[in-house]
């Protein structure tokens, strides 16, 4: 049996308060939930699920990561629906970690693989993975952020959904201030979008 059949991805699911929401991908038994306060990032092994009779191991999708707040399952087996929350993750607090995927890098240390220059004075938000970028939580609901707005670390910028799974796009990285003013959003609502692409500009407030 190959690595791949070995594994299963998460479902994924942004919120506002927590960061993500962590969900079965299937029906089944689980066991080995992280603990609070561990540190988890894209491709980590979070837990165990079996289904009949077949062990997988769920790992996080491309782009999510974080610290792991509250457990929603205990530490011995426990059967789960398809959908349930298993645990919430919340972003990196800022400067505990190196340039996280999906999250506001330095202009000068970065440069967008496509669009226009970022304007002098500003940095930008880039696209963690190749998929479809959504603006608010849910058709027809505002957007998570507008142009003018002051948006402080740990706020959700955006969702880029890939393979099935919603990614947050949260704002917040080593080196970056606290609290910037949304200059401009470079995506449309349900555009396709590539990872590195500039998302969002931002300037220090």
């Amino acid at each position: 049996m190959s690595a791949a059949e070995e594994t299963i991805e998460a479902l994924v699911q942004a919120d506002a308060s927590a960061g993500w929401l962590v969900l079965s991908p299937q029906v089944g038994i689980f066991r080995g939930a992280p603990r609070p306060g561990a540190r988890r990032t894209a491709g980590d092994a979070v837990g165990r699920l079996t289904r009949l009779n077949r062990a997988r191991d769920i790992v996080l999708p491309a782009g999510v990561e974080g610290v792991v707040a509250s457990v929603a399952t205990r530490d011995r087996a426990h059967p789960v629906e398809y959908g349930q929350v298993l645990f919430t993750l919340t972003p990196f607090p800022a400067g505990e970690t190196d340039h996280p995927a999906g999250l506001v890098l330095p202009h000068d240390s970065l440069v967008p693989s496509e669009g226009e220059p970022i304007p002098a004075g500003c940095f930008a938000v880039t696209c963690p993975i190749d998929g479809v970028f959504y603006r608010g939580p849910s058709p027809g609901a505002p957007p998570f952020v507008q142009p003018g707005d002051l948006v402080e670390t740990g706020r959700t910028l955006a969702l880029v959904e890939a393979m099935k799974s919603f990614n947050a796009v949260v704002y917040g990285a080593a080196g970056l201030p606290a609290r910037a003013t949304l200059v401009q959003t470079r995506a449309g609502d349900g555009a396709e979008v590539k990872l590195g692409a500039a998302l969002f500009i931002l300037r220090p407030a």
